[in-house]
């Protein structure tokens, strides 16, 4: 280990489920202004007519952006590390069990499901196929030892990525969609990687 690696499983503090309990401020910085990024995206695309959506299909899409976009920083920082890959603490309740048990939170990502319902009403092929791929990626990465399982994320990703460009064709407007949510939960919230800390002053 590197002598000014600083690396800390330890937290405490009320429960943030979103970056991880005793994220520092600029790791909930990095992890909130993320989930700006793609809402910022589809509000040009409406503002310039690429996409024609009703006021609910807007609302669903810009909830569904935040929560993708802002869940690959927060599942990528220190805190959300430290904090999805450790023990449910007892005032973490049914929440800290549901997010944290790695099968359920994988489970309850039906993201391509809903979109393909709420916006090709006629396209289901769309979110089953996704989902089911995803289902499979998860698992396939649940599975895999330690020592591999970011490599095999990566790979997951780089097929997820060449589907999505070459062939599941993405719903108007969601091409963002496929590839951010395998970041989200594929690499970020299953792979398990050392929590660093700030480096301490008199380390030298």
């Amino acid at each position: 280990m590197h002598k000014h690696s600083r690396v800390n499983w330890d937290y405490n503090g009320k429960p943030d489920f979103i970056n991880g309990t005793g994220a520092y401020l600029e790791e909930k910085l990095l992890g909130y202004s993320a989930g700006f990024i793609v809402p910022l995206l589809l509000f040009i695309l409406i503002l310039t007519d690429y996409v024609n959506w009703s006021l609910l299909q807007i609302a669903v899409a810009i909830l569904i952006a935040f929560d993708v976009s802002g869940g690959v920083i927060s599942n990528s920082l220190n805190s959300g590390k430290r904090f999805y890959h450790s023990g449910r603490k007892a005032d973490e309740g049914k929440q800290g069990f549901i997010f944290k048990n790695k099968w359920i939170f994988s489970f309850l990502h039906i993201h391509p499901l809903v979109v393909s319902l709420l916006f090709t009403p006629v396209n289901i092929t769309y979110g089953v196929a996704w989902y089911l791929f995803f289902m499979v990626s998860a698992t396939i990465v649940i599975a895999t030892p330690l020592y591999l399982k970011r490599p095999v994320s990566m790979l997951v990703i780089l097929h997820a990525i060449l589907l999505n460009q070459y062939v599941i064709a993405p719903i108007h407007g969601f091409e963002w969609l496929m590839p951010l949510l395998f970041l989200k939960i594929i690499y970020g919230h299953l792979v398990r990687e050392e929590p660093y800390r700030r480096l301490l002053k008199n380390i030298i």
